[in-house]
């Protein structure tokens, strides 16, 4: 699965989730997943922050929006395409380093992953 340049491999199952790039073995692999960012979607949380030592600090989280493409790996042929939401709910951290404010686009959990790429996965099509 590749998420916004980066490389995740999740089970698919509900077992737990691993970064690694390495496992299955490129010969094992049937399906080739890339969600690419689209753009923001809804305002879903802003965090204020404030320190009696520090400036003031805002987090902004939007919701992405992405189109996940779905690949034959064996041959590359394009099996299908479909939109689909970042995360659609966050939370504040309690405690932030110090910092100017910022923006962060919430990419698709792995909850997320697993409805959208679960038929393929099962050899359906959705």
């Amino acid at each position: 699965m590749h998420v916004n340049g980066l490389l995740h491999q999740f089970s698919g199952s509900g077992d737990r989730d691993r970064v690694d790039p390495f496992t299955p073995l490129p010969e094992q692999v049937q399906l080739v997943a890339c969600a690419e960012y689209q753009g923001r979607g809804k305002l879903l949380k802003e965090c204020r922050y404030t320190a009696p030592d520090a400036a003031p600090r805002t987090i902004t989280h939007y919701e992405g929006r992405y189109r996940m493409r779905v690949y034959e790996a064996r041959t590359g042929r394009l099996i299908g395409t479909q939109g689909m939401a970042g995360q659609t709910s966050v939370s504040c951290t309690p405690f932030v380093k110090e910092g100017a404010d910022s923006v962060v686009t919430e990419a698709p959990d792995d909850a997320a992953l697993r409805a959208v790429l679960g038929p393929y996965a099962r050899g359906a099509r959705p």
